[in-house]
Formats: structure tokens, sequence, C-alpha cells
């Protein structure tokens, strides 16, 4: 066995891997090539054939044409010769017929003549049609019976020569454009009718016709005659029951050949009415009784649905090979198809064993040099199972027995570093390396003429957790929080714990101070999920102060503090935010007191109003509800407050609390005066404030509105926030039960921008779930909001929830909302926030379906 590998291992030792997968390749390839070639070749061969079949139909068309009217010609000029003089101007009529078929095949033969190997064919019978128009019917006829006899058997006889090299050169033409060789059952019946069977009958009918129009001129039928067309009628009957038995066997079954029999039939039919007809009227009857035009008029009939069926079948035949040429150019477009996605496979095969291979060697390679240069903790790692791997698992474990001893002492080091430096709680760096860090930072900035900034850090009512759950409860939630907090930086910045729930954050290298707040804003949207401690579902909040080097300091401690200063700023300005250290911070807090000022006096002199905003049921586009906003209109001022400048301000400094009783109360008292004027009932829904929840007494204010108001409890909607109902469960659940008690209408508001657990669905009393604009302004284009908002119509209704969609300012948001069946729809497509006047218009005048 060996003897016999010795030649091909030889050759492979001599050769890289490059060249033994080419070689190999090749050995592969050339087979496959040369056998598609052979196949394609096969079917180029096939559409070669059709192609010339469909040449020879169109020539044999064209001669069928010519044959028609030379035999047409031939029983005129019979039955004129024989005394019939009637046929003068049909001979005439036909001459001109037979001079345009020529024409027409002369076209046809130059073009198409080469490649059917007509040769001087159709010259010769040319020729001789010329040589018959000399004789110069009907004008040089002579006036003596027996002549005019003799004359018309020479031109009857000179008539059928023709025909018969006709024949002959149809017979050719289906030779030599391969119609007698065609592979298919049904086209090769037609190829073999169109070009022998039915030119064959016609011609038998031709004399048939022809003599008996020249007996019916006569008068008479000598035995001779008669012999003959009893011979002729014998034939032709023949024919037509093998043509009819052969098509019966043939074209049953055959839909594409269907319509054919009614043709056939007919051309049975009239073929034997008219030997009928010839044999009672002329060879059985003792005296002629027929008129030579009636009788050249039938078999004309019967002459014409022969040519009828012809002209049938050949475009018939001709679709059929169109047919069979496009199935063939596509079984060839389908081998190369295959053939080139198949040598890409292997291809693509071969390559990734290419790579396979030398990727093993490249590792081992690359492992062996990084040992050599004194890197004991590089290790072969390989995904292979075959020789290799164990090479490389032995080569690991020479490695590993050398470095064992090395990797022990750098981990005593590491320990005792991390615990001169870090903090065992968190891991993260204690204060010493913070400041440690900090100097250098500040030098490397200085030197580069870039800026540095210092964050600090520290949790919103984090003494709350330490009280209510624990301090082992208090040291998980550091431990997350760490970790959030070191996901939301790159990997230059350096974060620090300073103790407690107090962690402070370098930021070097800074281009601009923004990239700051930025970050900063990471690390307020990480904390902010919701994280489970202890069995329960937590959502925490921080404040963060910033200080630029070397804007707001150069020195470490004087950034640190100026980044306290920002902070304490912060937690007084609502907290869960971010502020940059300035100079005009105590300008900021006397322009903060004077807004509190103004938004007091507003409450009590009546500066704030309500708007609505219609929302529509998105199946019928009829208003069912409003939804009741704030604004603001300063005496004075020229514009109106929106509520983002100042709901923030008066959650933060309590103000909320008279702000929301004003917003519920007006809600329900327009509400009554609504349904005085014969509004329809509709439900009108109030945001309602973290603040105001979370108050002991909100339930009982609701009821005392309700109450006071008369305003049905099912048409007040109070939309809840998911921050909102996660804060604690067990009171929130509480208070939805009471609400839901007193009949009120509960949802929740911008659904799906909260971190917290969808468990409190299953749990609360929930009517609806509001789809926040956020994920509606990319729908239907945005692929992860169009995902997530299908997800949420999905949810509500699985939960039969109702589900409505806010933010909607286009067509298509409208369109692909009604599609996936959301409930209800709105926002500035349907209608903008309008006063109360603007409202009552478009409710009053009938118009809840626009």
């Amino acid at each position: 066995m060996k003897r016999i590998l010795f030649p091909a291992v030889g050759l492979m030792n001599r050769l890289n891997y490059l060249q033994k997968f080419a070689l190999i390749g090749l050995l592969c390839f050339l087979p496959v090539g040369l056998a598609v070639q052979l196949l394609i070749s096969d079917i180029d061969r096939e559409i070669v054939f059709a192609r010339k079949e469909i040449q020879g139909i169109r020539y044999t068309n064209h001669i069928r044409q010519f044959l028609e009217k030379l035999q047409r010609h031939r029983g005129e000029v019979n039955a004129y010769l024989l005394g019939d003089t009637s046929f003068s101007e049909q001979i005439i009529r036909t001459e001109n017929d037979i001079r345009q078929a020529v024409e027409s095949i002369d076209r046809v033969n130059d073009e198409l003549g080469n490649g059917l190997q007509i040769g001087d064919r159709w010259t010769e019978i040319k020729e001789q049609w010329s040589t018959l128009l000399e004789e110069d019917y009907p004008n040089n006829v002579p006036n003596n019976r027996s002549q005019r006899s003799l004359l018309s058997g020479i031109s009857f006889k000179k008539h059928s020569d023709i025909v018969a090299n006709v024949l002959h050169l149809m017979g050719h033409i289906r030779d030599t454009s391969g119609l007698k060789l065609d592979p298919g059952q049904d086209t090769y019946y037609m190829m073999d009718s169109i070009t022998s069977k039915l030119p064959t009958i016609a011609e038998r009918l031709g004399q048939v016709r022809g003599t008996g129009a020249g007996i019916a001129s006569v008068g008479f039928i000598t035995a001779e005659e008669k012999t003959r067309l009893i011979v002729l009628s014998g034939m032709i009957r023949t024919d037509l029951a093998d043509l009819d038995m052969e098509a019966n066997k043939k074209l049953a079954g055959s839909s594409n050949l269907e319509e054919l029999h009614p043709r056939l039939q007919s051309f049975v039919d009239s073929t034997h009415t008219f030997l009928r007809l010839l044999d009672r009227r002329i060879v059985q009857s003792e005296q002629i009784a027929i008129v030579p035009a009636e009788l050249f008029r039938i078999g004309t009939d019967a002459l014409e649905e022969a040519y009828l069926l012809n002209d049938l079948e050949s475009p018939l035949l001709h679709t059929m090979l169109t047919e069979r040429i496009s199935e063939l150019q596509q079984r060839k477009l389908w081998i190369v198809g295959l053939s080139i996605l198949s040598v890409a496979m292997v291809l693509y095969i071969f390559i990734a064993f290419y790579y396979s291979v030398i990727h093993v060697v490249f590792v081992l390679k690359r492992t062996a040099l990084r040992i050599i240069g004194g890197d004991l903790t590089a290790r072969v790692a390989l995904d292979t199972k075959d020789e290799l791997y164990h090479v490389g698992t032995a080569f690991n474990k020479m490695v590993e027995a050398f470095g064992h001893t090395l990797e022990e002492s750098k981990r005593q080091t590491e320990r005792i570093e991390y615990l001169a430096f870090y903090d065992s709680l968190t891991d993260l760096p204690n204060r010493t390396f913070f400041q440690q860090k900090l100097l250098m930072a500040l030098d490397e900035a200085e030197r580069q003429r870039m800026k540095a900034a210092v964050l600090f850090i520290d949790l919103d009512h984090f003494k709350n957790i330490n009280d209510t759950l624990g301090h082992d409860a208090g040291d998980q939630l550091l431990r997350i929080i760490s970790e959030r907090i070191k996901q939301s930086v790159d990997g230059k910045a350096v974060v620090s714990r300073m103790g407690g729930d107090e962690f402070l954050l370098l930021l070097p290298g800074l281009e601009e101070p923004h990239y700051a707040g930025r970050t900063a804003q990471k690390i307020i949207e990480a904390l902010s999920a919701s994280m489970e401690i202890s069995g329960h579902h937590i959502v925490v909040s921080a404040s963060i102060g910033i200080s630029i080097f070397p804007d707001d300091g150069k020195e470490s401690a004087e950034l640190i503090k100026r980044a306290d200063t920002a902070l304490y700023y912060a937690k007084s300005h609502g907290r869960n935010k971010y502020q940059f250290f300035n100079q005009s911070m105590n300008e900021s807090t006397l322009e903060r007191l004077q807004f509190m000022y103004d938004l007091r006096k507003a409450l009590e002199e009546n500066e704030l109003c309500l708007y609505y905003q219609p929302r529509l049921e998105a199946a019928s586009s009829r208003i069912v509800g409003l939804e009741a906003l704030i604004r603001w209109m300063p005496a004075g001022a020229g514009r109106v407050r929106m509520p983002k400048d100042f709901i923030p301000l008066a959650e933060e400094t309590g103000l909320i609390i008279p702000l929301g009783e004003w917003v519920l109360r007006t809600a329900c008292k327009q509400y009554k005066e609504w349904e005085r004027q014969g509004v329809p009932p509709l439900r009108i829904s109030v945001n309602i404030s973290v603040v105001q929840f979370g108050r002991d007494e909100f339930v009982e204010l609701i009821r005392q509105i309700l109450e006071e108001t008369a305003m049905p409890p099912d048409k007040l909607e109070l939309e809840l926030t998911e921050s909102m109902v996660m804060r604690s469960e067990e009171d929130v659940i509480r208070k939805l039960k009471q609400l839901k008690e007193l009949g009120v209408y509960l949802s929740i508001d911008d659904f799906g921008t909260g971190y917290s657990s969808f468990t409190y669905l299953k749990h609360f009393p929930i009517d609806a779930l509001k789809i926040d604009r956020s994920f509606i302004q990319d729908v239907p284009n945005g692929v992860r909001d169009t995902a997530i908002t299908k997800t949420i119509i999905a949810l509500g209704r699985r939960l039969g929830l109702k589900v409505v969609a806010e933010g909607v300012e286009t067509k298509e948001q409208l369109a692909f909302l009604t599609s996936r069946k959301c409930d209800e729809v709105q926002g500035y497509l349907l209608s903008r926030p309008l006063p109360v006047e603007g409202i009552e218009r478009l409710l009053l005048g009938g118009k809840q379906g626009d």
C-alpha cells in the first residue's frame, strides 16, 4: 500500500497547503465541468433542432398556400377546357393568387432556403409553373371538342406534375428540418399530418375535384375515368380512416390537441359528403346530373376544410415548439445556475478546510513565539478535534507546569495591591487610588492643553433602603450600582467609591465639557432601571455634580469640592439630574424662588386653564375621550407656558398638590357643563403626578371631587406612570383597588419607557395601556419601534386591556395602528390640544368622526 501511495505522498510533501488544495480542486472540478458541458451541449442541440423545425413549419405553411391555389387552378382549367366557360374569370383570379403565393415563397426561400437545403427544387417548380402559364388558358383554346379534351388531359398532367414536385419539396423540408424525427408524440402527429398525410389527401381530393368537374362539363363519363374516380375515392377514404384512427389514438389525453377534434371531424364529414355526392351523381349515375360549378364548389369546401385543419395545426405546433425551446432554455439556466452554486459551495468548503488547517498551524506558531518571549500565560486554543488538538493539549500542559509558580506569585502581589487601593465591597478603586489617578490626569491634561472632569455621584434617598430592607440589601444594591456606573463609561474613566452611597468619577483627556454631561446622563438612565433586591423591585435615582479642569479649579481637592457643591445644587433642584458647577448658582437660586412665587400666584389669580386633546376609536374614527392638559397663561406675558416648563418645579416644591387638585376639579366641572349642553358622554383623562399619588389622602380626594361635581366615576380616567406604580407595591395595589371600587377608569401612561417588571399588569386593576409617543414616531419604518408597538398591542389584547397610541402624526402611523387593531389613537394628525371653545365647536358641531 505504501509503495502505491509513495509517488502521491512524495508530490504532496513538496507542495505547500495552498498548492495541495489547488491540485485537489482541479482534479475535482475538471470532470464536473466536462459533465456540465455535455449536458448543456445536448440541450443546445435540442434547441437548434426545435428552431429548425419551426423554420420547416414556416416554409411548409407558404408552400401550402401555393399548393392549394395550384390545385384550384388545375380543376378550374380542366372544367373550362371540357366545356364550362363559367370558370374563365375564376382562372384569372386564381393565377393572380398563385403569383402572390410564389412571391411569398421567394421571400421565405431567400431567408431559409440554405438552412433547409432547398437547392434548385423551388426554382424547378417555378419554371414548371411558368411553362404552364405559356399555354395561355383560357385564351388559347381550340374550338374542336376532341382537341379540347386532349388539351384537358395534358393540362391536368402538367398541373399534377407540379403538385407532385411540391409534395416532394414538402417531404424534403420535413426531412431536412427534422420534422420527421420530432420526439414528442403530440407534436410528431401534427408534423406528420401537416407535411405528409394532409397534403396527400388534399392532392387526391384535388384530382377528384378537377376530374369530376371536367366530367360534369362534358356530360358523360368514360370507363377509364370512372375507374380512376373509384380508385382515388377509395384511397381518400382509406387515408381518412387512417388519419381519424391515428388522431383518436394520439390525441387522447393530450390537452394541447383537444381543439383539433372539431376541425378534424368537420374535414372528415365534408370530405365524405363530397365523395358520396360524386359517387351518386357521377360514378353511379346513368346520366350526369350536376353542374360543374356546384361539384367544384363542394369539392373546394372539402379541400378548404383540409387546409383549415392544416392552418389550425401549424400555429399550435409553432406554439408547442416555442414552449419546448423556452423549457429547454430554462433547463439550461437551471443547470448553469446549479453548477455555479455547486462549484461555489465546494469552493467555500475547500477554502474553509484550508483555513482551518492553516489556522491551527499559525496558532501553534504564535503561541510558541509568545512563550519564547517570556509569556508563560500563553496557551494554544484550538477549536478542532483532529490530531493537532492533542499536540496543542500536550503543549499547554508543558507550559502550565512552568508557569504555575510564577502565576501564584503574581496573584499574591495583586492581592496586596488590591487591598491597598480598592474597596472590598464594590471592587472599585478607593479614595487613595482615585486621588493618585486624578493628580496624574491633571498633569497630563495641563501638558496636552485638554480638559478633565470630576463627577460626584450620590444616590437619592439611599437611607430609606437601609432603613426598610436592611444593610445587607443596601450592600447588594451598592454592588449593582457600581456595575452599572462602570458599564456606562469608557475604559479611560476611573470610577471610585468614596464611602456610603457616594462615588467619584474621573473623565480624563476631554476635548469638550459637554461629554461629561452626556456621561452623567447615561449614568442616571442606567441607575434608574428597576432592580430586584431581596425579592423587592427597587427603582433608585442619583444626583451628580460636575466640575471641569481647569475652568472650575486646577487642584484636585478644589475640583472635588466644587463637584460636591454642584451635586447638592442638583439635589436641591429636584434630584435625579446632573449639574455643572458655575459661579452663578446663587443667582439661579433666586430665580427659582421667583418662579415658585409666580406659580403660587397663578393658582390664586386663575392664570391656569385646561386644553383638551381628542382621543379617537381607531376602528370607527369616533371621538371617545379627551385628555385634559394644563396650560399657564401669565398675565401680560403674551405667551403660554407649557407643562414641561413648570410641572417638574411644582413636583419638587410640593405645589403639584394644589395644582393637581385644581386640574381634577376643573376637568370634572367641565364634564358636567358639557353634559348640560348635550355633548355626547366622553371619558376625560387626567395625568396624575407621583407626588399626588403618593399622598395618603389621594383616594379620598378623588372621592370628594366626584361627589362635589356629580361626575360619573367611569367617565374619569386617571393616567399613572410605570415608575409611579412600582415604588411600593402593597401601597399601590391598595390605592388602585380603592380607586376601582369608586368606579374610576385607570390607565398606564408612557407604557414601555419604564424599567419595571411587567408582573404588575397581572396584579394591578388596570384598564388601559398608553403607548409612549417615542415608540410611535418611527412607526412603521423603524424596525425596533414597530416591533415594540406590535408587542404592546398584542400584550394588551391578550390581557383584555385597551391600548391607546399617543403622538400619532402621520397617516402611515394611523394606518399601521388601525391594521394592528390598536383600540384608540390621539395625536396632532387627528387634532392638537384645543381650548374649551375649540373643543366645544368640534363636539357640538357633529364632527366627532373627522
